[in-house]
């Protein structure tokens, strides 16, 4: 396997881990906020509480497949999560093209700007602890 066909896969692999992080990300600091379980059976729709299947879970994709609504209530999809979702994968596709050849800077930073974004965004919960 060459170098460049190495790359594209780590890249591809970074890429979509970013991407499904960003949506773990929205629904984590979601629940957090309502003060609701970290890991439950499923994801569910604020609005009208219907159970989601897997494909409306995908991100991004399901967004724009689903034109920006809940497939059973109509009720709209706050923009926050597909921007979070691709901001995600933009900062993680960006941070492997940068450290890719320095993995232990590539790790930490992933794991900083999590525990920064997660703590800026939930500040409040954590000053009730």
């Amino acid at each position: 396997m060459s170098g460049f066909t190495f790359f594209c896969i780590l890249f591809t692999s970074s890429s979509l881990f970013g991407l499904f992080l960003g949506a773990y990300y929205g629904t984590m600091e979601y629940r957090i906020r309502n003060n609701l379980p970290l890991v439950t059976a499923g994801c569910f729709c604020p609005s009208c509480g219907h159970s989601l299947p897997l494909r409306h879970q995908i991100p991004v994709v399901s967004f724009l497949f689903l034109k920006g609504n809940c497939r059973f209530c109509h009720t709209p999809i706050p923009l926050r999560y597909p921007l979070t979702e691709g901001g995600f994968l933009a900062y993680y596709s960006i941070t492997f093209c940068l450290f890719y050849h320095a993995p232990a800077v590539y790790l930490v930073l992933w794991y900083g700007f999590l525990c920064i974004l997660l703590t800026a965004r939930c500040q409040r919960q954590y000053r009730s602890l």
